[in-house]
């Protein structure tokens, strides 16, 4: 019997495409203690953090590129349910520091 439990909770994802490697990015998980870092995963090195700076570097990736990326997040050992956006938006920072400070106090 699998322990593997998928997301109930949807999770906002931003694909970015850089020098031929798609990227998911989580704008609403804190990749570090700095609340302008966030949570990314690749196929390569796998989850990670970014910042803002990079991402302003990126451009947004097409469906067709981030199709087998968005399949291996939602599938086994990962489970995430992903609801994929176009746009970073100030309530993703506002979520991301409430996370930030929440972990802080924890």
């Amino acid at each position: 019997m699998s322990d593997f439990t998928p997301d109930t909770e949807e999770t906002p994802v931003l694909f970015r495409y850089d020098h031929d490697e798609v990227t998911a990015v989580f704008p609403t998980i804190p990749g570090t203690n700095d609340p302008w870092s966030m949570t990314c995963y690749a196929h390569v090195g796998q989850h990670g953090s970014c910042d803002l700076g990079w991402y302003h570097t990126t451009r947004p990736a097409t469906e067709a590129e981030y199709a087998s990326l968005k399949r291996e997040l939602e599938s086994a050992p990962y489970g995430y349910k992903l609801k994929v956006c176009r746009r970073m938006n100030a309530s993703f920072r506002e979520r991301r520091i409430a996370e930030l400070n929440r972990m802080r106090a924890a």
